[in-house]
């Protein structure tokens, strides 16, 4: 799956022009009905299809379900995740329960800094006889941040840049006021340990480039301050955290004295870049309880994984390079899937169905919407959309002395999230040199007005 962001394309038209091209969603507006959906819609979209955001979105919607079931009183899952707290002030707060832990198993090292270790260099032909494998470092194509909160600015850029791009929606660190531009970079020389936004094609406008962090990036922020997300803290204030992140064995991974095994990946971007970042928590918030996850690579090989395609790419080349002429040497590669498959742990009440989403557009697969009104429809139920609705009726099923922030108090998502969050642990986290430093954020325009059922 891709990276993906909200583009005003994708909204549903009600007619098209003579060129074909199809006209903005402004001229949908027709009453207030319609402009309040229009300003939810980047809400609805899900900006990033790669599979650990997807499970880690996954996660959360099941952790809403509890806590909609808790707060009522109701039996959850035969196997909830969640268990009751009561505070000094009485009021009802969730923890994950004790005895449980969680884990996570991905087909391929994360996109970004974990991909970058020593792989198998690919030979056609293989007539050479060497007792050791030529070797190269695999290539992320993930693009650095330039910033001078990183320590990686365009002042210092070197030879290792070739060249850069622009992101024209984005926000460093923690400035909310208004939208700036990031600068990325291509690498010829890949530096360990940095900040990287997801690939995406150079052809697109500045405008709608991805400003989603490398996965390799998040998994470090969620291993600091959880998986649970700002909205969820109001019901589970402690840090639901990983204990381990199990990935499969890549078949072009050689493991070496240089510190750039696959495993060594893993704990380099991962494990060590969450312990550094604790280093600056804890001198903030001394009850701060969290530890890093645990990283290993195990020796089964998923067949469909993105690094066991290379490999049999590679070997079908090998295959054809003695008998077929250089101007024959086409190998198709396998075509990536476009579309993603979540499910998660439903409740008693509930049914457990597969929901099937398109990257490209980030809403769920079906018919086109052909009003504003029809775009809900096509909502995951693992967007931001769906999230603050969950969100709003756990409010509405709280005492008033319960919610420490009012639901209708925000106009928008963002400063609802500013408000329930513990922004001076996000500030700590991604300020200050630490290897959260420089993080981006989505600009002011990917911001959306909450929904109200």
């Amino acid at each position: 799956c891709t990276s993906i962001r909200p583009v005003v394309s994708s909204f549903p038209t009600q007619t098209s022009q003579k060129q074909g091209r199809k006209r903005p969603h402004p001229d949908f507006i027709k009453d207030d009905g319609d402009h309040k959906i229009c300003s939810c819609y980047n809400g609805m979209v899900l900006k990033d299809s790669h599979a650990e955001t997807l499970a880690r979105r996954g996660l959360m919607s099941s952790l809403w379900d509890e806590v909609e079931n808790l707060l009522q009183n109701k039996k959850s899952t035969s196997r909830p995740l969640l268990e009751a707290i009561t505070s000094s002030e009485s009021k009802r707060y969730f923890q994950l329960r004790r005895g449980t832990s969680l884990h996570m198993y991905i087909s391929d090292n994360p996109c970004g800094d974990a991909t970058i270790y020593r792989i198998r260099k690919p030979t056609i032909g293989n007539k050479e006889s060497t007792d050791q494998p030529k070797t190269s470092i695999n290539f992320t194509g993930a693009k650095i941040i330039l910033s001078d909160s990183n320590g990686i600015s365009l002042a210092k850029q070197d030879e290792s840049i070739s060249s850069t791009l622009t992101c024209t929606n984005a926000a460093a660190d923690s400035k909310h006021e208004s939208s700036q531009t990031v600068t990325v970079g291509r690498e010829d020389v890949q530096q360990l340990g940095a900040l990287r936004l997801k690939s995406s094609r150079s052809n697109i406008p500045s405008h709608l480039r991805s400003t989603s962090m490398s996965c390799s990036d998040k998994l470090v922020r969620w291993g600091v301050l959880g998986l649970s997300g700002a909205l969820l803290s109001m019901y589970i204030p402690k840090p639901i955290v990983l204990s381990s992140i199990c990935v499969s064995k890549d078949p072009r991974a050689v493991d070496g004295k240089d510190d750039l095994g696959q495993l060594d990946a893993l704990r380099r971007a991962i494990k060590d870049r969450v312990e550094n970042a604790l280093m600056s928590i804890e001198e903030t918030d001394k009850g701060w309880e969290v530890k890093p996850p645990q990283v290993a690579v195990v020796t089964d090989v998923f067949e469909n994984s993105k690094s066991s395609s290379e490999s049999r790419h590679e070997n079908r080349m090998n295959k054809l390079a003695d008998n077929t002429p250089i101007s024959n040497k086409r190998v198709k590669k396998d075509s990536v899937c476009g579309t993603s498959i979540n499910w998660h742990q439903a409740s008693v009440q509930q049914a457990t169905n597969a929901e099937v989403t398109i990257g490209a557009t980030g809403l769920k697969r079906g018919k086109k919407p052909k009003c504003p009104a029809d775009v809900v429809k096509t909502a995951s139920r693992l967007s931001r959309y769906q999230f603050v609705l969950r969100c709003n009726k756990c409010y509405s099923l709280s005492s008033k002395t319960e919610a420490d922030v009012h639901y209708s108090d925000a106009a928008t998502y963002r400063k609802y999230k500013e408000r329930t969050s513990s922004t001076l642990l996000t500030r700590v986290a991604t300020s200050g040199g630490g290897p959260l430093a420089g993080w981006v954020r989505s600009g002011s325009q990917d911001d959306f007005e909450l929904p109200h059922e």
